[in-house]
């Protein structure tokens, strides 16, 4: 093994959109079905509320990683402009969020394994706890040495099922799209919306919007492979725009889908294949395509737990080359060239996670990582709209991001992009809502941090004991 520190440069133009549509576009295979259960009609409505936090936030990370193409993203920047005591907390929070994510899409792609198991070979073994997990734990021991061997063929791996999923994505959302417009469904979903504040209630409504943050966490990836991007000033603000777009219309279109062609009172029936149903409710081909979508949807989630492999891998890589976390965590592989070590300790981590939940059902096992999901990437996420705010005043060469105000300061003049100050405080009322009505993951999220904060001050304790300042 080496202690080299230099990733290599193997990420192009489409790979780059891969690994942020991955992330975020098999999100929606999970999340549909969930946010459904308690927004009932609603459901497009707390989607588009959250989106505006993920579509300034995915602005500010486009700046940044084109400005500053390392690997680390949110922890990176948050180190450059607030210091390291702040890049930790932004570093610790993205680990959550990336190990959480390995749990909550490889037990996503169990969902729709098991309905292609059901269907083919009648039996439900791995919709059901433990089964449902142990697979799942299956499914990233074989990521764990995809990604050893390399990010070249972690992000093929990505391209080739990413360009399948948008074309049957598409397909679904088409002749979905052409059903309710002829048969008039989609008067009948306005005419539902008069109940709001009843049906939903203000309540329920509330936790489905912290729910859909799900459906938009993962935009981190893009810039976590900066350091490995081809041309990243170029490639990055473009990929980072192309994926807000394509998400955003899916996200609401699927949605809006699923509770007119799909009752959505009966939501808790297909939480874990939400796409299936609403496929199985296409007309003229719903059955085959329901078959189809059932394997897509295992394959894309697989593909977003390998990139939130690729995610904490590079972020806890980063911050060992900033000294805040142990030295091991900066080693490269002498062959390929790839942070071995976080690679096989955080994969094992999330798998810890999976196994000492593995008795719960399985619907509550999928709503508690998705609660803990959201939790780390939005502290993450406000220190990037704030870091980009702090570090706009750094002439540094790269993409910006559109609309800005000059205010003077002391005699000085300072640029504030709009955009990232938008996107700071629509993520903080996300996040607390989440710390409000998520118990369970506001308990293990605060203890995360908890432990974190712990293991920065040991750190800071040793290197000053040994006259490291």
């Amino acid at each position: 093994m080496s202690d080299e520190t230099e990733l290599k440069r193997e990420v192009g133009k489409f790979g780059s959109f891969s690994m942020g549509y991955a992330d975020i576009g098999a999100d929606i295979y999970i999340s549909l079905g969930l946010i459904a259960l308690y927004a009932y009609t609603a459901a497009p409505l707390a989607l588009m509320v959250a989106a505006i936090a993920y579509i300034t936030t995915g602005l500010s990370y486009a700046e940044l990683a084109s400005k500053y193409p390392v690997a680390g993203g949110a922890q990176y920047y948050a180190y450059k402009a607030f210091g390291k005591l702040n890049g930790f907390i932004a570093g610790w929070g993205l680990m959550l969020d990336y190990t959480v994510d390995i749990a909550l899409f490889s037990l996503a792609s169990v969902g729709y394994l098991g309905f292609l198991v059901k269907t083919f070979m009648g039996t439900d073994v791995l919709m059901i706890n433990p089964f449902y997990g142990l697979c799942a734990v299956f499914l990233i021991i074989m990521l764990i040495g995809l990604n050893i061997i390399g990010i070249k063929y972690s992000s093929k791996f990505n391209e080739v099922f990413v360009l399948i999923d948008l074309l049957t994505v598409s397909i679904v959302l088409v002749l979905g799209l052409y059903e309710v417009l002829a048969s008039g469904k989609i008067f009948s979903w306005i005419e539902s919306l008069k109940s709001f504040g009843k049906i939903p209630t203000w309540e329920d409504f509330t936790y489905a919007i912290t729910l859909s943050m799900a459906s938009y966490i993962g935009i981190e990836s893009i810039s976590q492979a900066a350091e490995e991007t081809k041309r990243p000033r170029k490639i990055i603000p473009s990929a980072t725009k192309a994926t807000i777009v394509s998400v955003v219309i899916i996200a609401f279109l699927a949605s809006l889908l699923s509770v007119t062609l799909l009752d959505p009172f009966n939501a808790e029936a297909r939480v874990q294949d939400p796409m299936v149903a609403l496929a199985s409710a296409v007309p003229f081909i719903g059955g085959g395509l329901a078959l189809w979508v059932g394997f897509m949807g295992f394959m894309i989630c697989y593909v977003s737990t390998n990139t939130g492999i690729i995610g904490v891998s590079r972020v806890t890589f980063s911050m060992s080359r900033l000294n805040l976390s142990p030295k091991i965590f900066r080693r490269i592989h002498r062959v390929y060239r790839t942070p071995y070590v976080t690679i096989i300790v955080f994969s094992l981590i999330a798998i810890l996670i999976i196994l000492a939940n593995i008795f719960l059902p399985s619907v509550d096992l999928l709503e508690l990582v998705a609660s803990l999901y959201n939790f780390g990437a939005l502290i993450s996420y406000m220190y990037v709209n704030l870091a980009l705010i702090v570090l706009r005043k750094e002439k540094v060469e790269g993409w910006k991001v559109p609309g800005s105000i000059n205010l003077r300061w002391k005699g000085e003049s300072f640029e504030v992009p709009i955009l990232p100050v938008i996107g700071f405080i629509s993520c903080l009322i996300i996040w607390i809502m989440i710390v409000a009505t998520h118990e369970h993951g506001r308990l293990l999220g605060f203890a995360w941090f908890t432990i974190g904060v712990i293991i920065y001050l040991a750190i800071s304790y040793r290197k000053k004991v040994n006259g490291g300042g």
